[in-house]
């Protein structure tokens, strides 16, 4: 019997009834082959004037997904609405007028202009042998000067680069004048600079045109440029729906894709960045960790302990601090200060709440003065699980406070639960065993 993994929702139910701005409608759909069922009651929306990007890796029906929506697979089970009415029900010039495709790979290998290629998009708007009506050539026009392809009209298609080409390719998509633009791969084996360039451009047609869009990617940080809402499928199956940071969570992405990664959040844009690290870090899923920290002793261990999976937190650090920002990449929740200030009555009981809900309290080995000494004590008042120190042999050289914070970690050893460790492999070693 096929069992369901436990990380997967249970099937939606399909949608009682569409909002006035809902555009596309897909409700429970289930396409089966021979060998195995590539859609599982799959069930959403995409609303007028929306990019949502399907995301997932290879044989998770992303492909299958479009084809379904273009009519080009039949479902088993479940309707597809564009506009709120069936397509199954639809003329194929009816649904060509609506709806557009651009396939991952161009196949046109004879001689055809720029031109020419565009303008087989008016086709379904055209009667059969007419020459092409001044609208016609109104909406070619419009299409290539959106797509900035105006200048290369007269060129052949197989003489232009790969970016070049899909953006003719999309310049017929839009002569179509569809409501809905289905996309797959459009950034597939292009390079950097015409990656952007497709991903800008798309941007470009939505805000200014209102360019409804679903659109398959395989590259989860482009996808985070490019989409408002994005669908994860796994195996068939919409795991999320949701925005950036409800879909590309670091279980989501390690549980479908099977690779470990770490989540942070870009610097500039806010949004999630996805970075693949090594299967060497083993996973210690679920064990809540706070780490005390600052000037610079804790990024790697924060880094270390989000890839492993752990359930984090920092602090007391000053905003500003290396590993306060560190932390902020990371998606770590903080107990934080002001910047330069000591730690304030504040900060120091945000800083306890976390310590007593930790499994494990890590403690790096961080210089200490009169203004973060109030951490040690924290750990000292607050702490119940095991207390991981970092090089304590090194503490009097770290000690700025006439041994205070000496005689503090003496106290913690004497009454706490305590290992010591003296680099990231031992710690992943300890917090392993555990």
């Amino acid at each position: 019997m096929e069992r369901t993994p436990a990380f997967l929702p249970t099937a939606a139910t399909p949608t009682e009834s569409a909002e006035a701005s809902c555009l596309l409608s897909v409700q429970g759909v289930t396409i089966s082959f021979p060998t195995v069922t590539a859609l599982h009651q799959v069930t959403f929306e995409v609303a007028k004037g929306e990019i949502v990007v399907i995301l997932g890796p290879n044989g998770a029906g992303k492909t299958t997904l479009l084809r379904a929506i273009a009519r080009a697979l039949p479902p088993q089970q479940g309707v597809i609405l564009l506009d709120g009415k069936a397509i199954s029900a639809m003329p194929v010039r009816q649904l060509m007028r609506q709806l557009s495709v651009v396939p991952q790979n161009p196949e046109v290998t004879f001689a055809l202009t720029v031109w020419d290629i565009v303008a087989m998009g008016r086709i379904p708007h055209a009667s059969p042998l007419a020459p092409l009506s001044p609208r016609d050539h109104d909406a070619i026009r419009k299409a290539m000067e959106a797509t900035d392809i105006w200048e290369l009209r007269d060129r052949l298609f197989t003489e232009l680069s790969g970016g070049e080409q899909r953006r003719v390719l999309l310049a017929k998509a839009l002569a179509q004048e569809p409501k809905l633009l289905l996309l797959d791969e459009p950034t597939a084996n292009l390079d950097l600079r015409y990656q952007l360039e497709v991903v800008e451009l798309l941007k470009r047609l939505n805000r200014d045109l209102g360019l409804t869009a679903l659109v398959v990617l395989h590259d989860l940080n482009l996808a985070t440029m490019l989409g408002q809402r994005f669908l994860l499928l796994h195996q068939g199956r919409l795991v999320a729906m949701g925005s950036a940071e409800e879909v590309l969570t670091q279980r989501h992405i390690q549980q479908t894709y099977g690779v470990p990664v770490l989540t942070l959040r870009h610097p500039l844009t806010g949004k999630p960045l996805i970075v693949l690290t090594e299967r060497t870090i083993a996973s210690v899923n679920g064990t809540r960790v706070h780490v005390v920290c600052g000037g610079g002793t804790g990024g790697e261990v924060l880094t270390l302990l989000v890839a492993a999976g752990c359930q984090v937190t920092a602090g007391a650090l000053n905003r500003g601090d290396s590993d306060y920002e560190a932390a902020q990449l990371l998606g770590v929740p903080v107990a934080e200060e002001d910047p330069f200030m000591p730690l304030s009555d504040r900060a120091v009981d945000a800083t306890k709440r976390l310590i007593a809900q930790a499994d494990v309290v890590v403690l790096t080995d961080v210089p200490f003065g009169w203004g973060n000494l109030a951490n040690l004590q924290a750990i000292l008042d607050a702490a119940d699980g095991l207390v991981v120190v970092f090089n304590p042999e090194t503490i009097a050289e770290r000690d700025f406070v006439n041994g205070q914070a000496t005689a503090l970690l003496r106290e913690i050893y004497a009454t706490k639960r305590v290992a010591t460790v003296r680099s990231l492999a031992e710690l992943q070693r300890l917090l392993c065993r555990r």
